[in-house]
């Protein structure tokens, strides 16, 4: 009799695999670890071959597990799919969608554009913010989903990608060698410029700030144009600039990962649409606004 695979297991596999625990993936899910390590042996009873392997406390994907996590995301967007071609044109909403500018390119020509096609009754939103104030507006629920930034290891629920904190200053500039660092950055409690800020003073470098904003797209153009530099996730990183490493004498920067995040308590087939589109595109590729 052929075996047939489970979806709820599969998401959970996926799930591990993007977060590095089994503890992480169970409170996302609001499960148990044990209910969480039990889906994981019965998937790997079906497949007949071990997922996971442990290297210390790292937590890795065996080349079998490789292999299965390329099908798990087919098949998941498959269904996915398939349950939106039956409830086109039927799902009526307004929802309030947070990110950095520097998505918008992407999240307007790639991410969105089955809810464009398939739902012209959902009207979405767009907010662009930094990380912490979108954060704030989820906990207040005045923002449905957002997409934010965070350096790795804090607590977070749909991981969409990984990267790092990089310095990036001028292509074609050096604003980077004045002897007090003009920098760009996003406006007080930002964590990003807390980051840049912290590292700077740790290796007691001079800098003023040029331009303080809340706009992600108006510090990269003033890094692109030799007026500052600042710091940025390395897959946000445009032409036009370059990243600054440790022989250039700035330290290095901790992990970061690209996530998705809902308000508690609300619930809508539409949030629910947009957030699996969200997660397809993104775990795909991104493309950086211009």
């Amino acid at each position: 009799m052929q075996t047939l695979l489970d979806l709820d297991q599969l998401r959970t596999f996926l799930l591990i695999a993007e977060t590095g625990s089994f503890t992480k993936t169970a409170d996302s899910v609001f499960r148990t670890q044990s209910a969480i390590s039990m889906q994981i042996r019965r998937l790997e009873e079906r497949i007949g071959k071990p997922l996971f392997t442990r290297d210390g406390r790292a937590l890795q994907l065996t080349p079998h597990g490789e292999k299965l996590l390329t099908y798990a995301r087919r098949m998941l967007e498959l269904n996915h799919e398939t349950i939106i071609s039956f409830r086109t044109n039927k799902v009526q909403a307004n929802i309030r969608l947070g990110l950095p500018d520097l998505y918008l390119e992407h999240m307007i020509e790639d991410a969105l554009q089955p809810i464009f096609r398939d739902y012209p009754a959902v009207e979405t939103i767009l907010q662009c913010e930094p990380t912490d104030a979108l954060i704030e507006h989820i906990r207040r629920g005045s923002l449905d989903l957002a997409l934010i930034v965070q350096p790795a290891g804090q607590k977070r629920t749909e991981i969409l990608n990984s990267s790092r904190f990089v310095w990036v200053t001028s292509a074609e500039n050096s604003p980077h060698e004045q002897a007090i660092l003009p920098l760009a950055m996003n406006r007080a409690n930002c964590s990003w410029r807390q980051l840049l800020t912290d590292a700077l003073n740790t290796i007691q470098r001079e800098y003023r700030i040029i331009l303080s904003t809340t706009s992600t797209r108006s510090t990269a153009m003033a890094v692109r144009a030799g007026n500052a530099i600042t710091i940025l996730p390395e897959n946000m990183v445009e032409s036009g600039m370059r990243i600054l490493t440790e022989e250039d004498g700035f330290p290095k920067l901790p992990s970061c990962c690209l996530t998705l995040i809902r308000a508690q308590g609300i619930h809508a087939p539409a949030i629910d649409l947009i957030a699996a589109s969200i997660k397809a595109s993104f775990r795909k590729t991104i493309r950086i606004s211009k």
